[in-house]
């Protein structure tokens, strides 16, 4: 059988990378809000920092929650809403609209240190965890990235799969050879002593952990969004049942600004769990999901 020519390789991949491009330009015309429901964010949102910067929270609450009925989603409105909540002290509402805001913003500094002050004044403290230094830098990428931008590297780390392994197929012919020869000066592998193959083969063993790591971390983060099991008290106190009722055992109590996750729902109860193994039925209506 004819091995295809270089010309067909160089095809395929440009084909790829073509698919891979008009997919992201779909998803971000579909996504990109039209210019009337722009410019009635922008009135609005505007309207609620002037009567934030008057000192009027409450008033300013209202506007940012008129664009969420609206159905806005934006990190700097969540921002804003989570401000005024903590001046009013309601830390319920302004952890969850900060965790939201977290959530589309991981990498923003002012929603990160604003969310930890509001943690450090929490009454359930025993339940807010904390990562260490190690678990932080293990995860630094499922930290920074939000759920978007975590499919998209996944994405990526697909394509390089995909290329490596064509490149890998081809690793005889000229022009792979051509580009091997320049680019190889780069290769840690190359360098190491190892031939052009065990370079190629270690680059597809160190890509695919990429690829699995950025792929679940993905899959996490998506789930997370379409699940939304991640709930926050936002009533003042919480009592927490050893059943769906009222006249079950009453176990203990939580309050305002604690992190829960719902694991069942039944009429108008939920089932939450806390870190500690702690676990129990309280009333849908003392949390929202974030």
């Amino acid at each position: 059988m004819r091995r295809p020519s270089g010309v067909a390789t160089i095809a395929a991949l440009v084909s790829i990378v073509s698919l891979f491009a008009a997919a992201e330009w779909v998803i971000a015309a579909a996504e990109k809000p039209a210019s009337g429901e722009t410019a009635r964010f922008k009135e609005v949102f505007a309207k609620g920092n002037a009567l934030y910067e008057q000192g009027n929270y409450h008033g300013a609450i209202e506007q940012y929650t008129s664009l969420l009925d609206a159905g806005v989603m934006d990190k700097d409105l969540y921002y804003n809403l989570a401000n005024s909540y903590y001046k009013v002290d309601d830390f319920g509402h302004a952890v969850l609209f900060y965790e939201r805001a977290w959530r589309l913003a991981p990498r923003d500094r002012d929603v990160r240190e604003n969310l930890a002050l509001v943690r450090s004044q929490l009454r359930d403290k025993q339940f807010v965890r904390e990562q260490t230094r190690l678990a932080r830098a293990m995860a630094w990428l499922h930290n920074n990235l939000n759920a978007k931008e975590m499919t998209l590297l996944g994405s990526l780390c697909y394509l390089s799969l995909c290329l490596l392994g064509i490149v890998f197929v081809f690793r005889d012919s000229p022009p792979v050879s051509a580009a091997y020869r320049w680019l190889s000066f780069v290769s840690p592998g190359r360098l190491a002593g190892l031939t052009k193959t065990q370079d190629l083969l270690l680059a597809l063993v160190v890509v695919s952990l990429l690829f699995m790591s950025t792929g679940f971390s993905a899959y996490r983060k998506s789930g997370q969004e379409s699940e939304r099991r991640v709930a926050v008290v936002v009533d003042s106190e919480a009592a927490v049942f050893s059943g769906p009722m009222e006249e079950t055992t009453l176990q203990f109590k939580i309050h305002e600004g604690t992190l829960v996750r719902i694991r069942e729902e039944r009429n108008a109860w939920v089932r939450i769990n806390l870190p500690g193994g702690l676990s129990g039925w309280v009333l849908a209506s003392t949390v929202e999901r974030v």
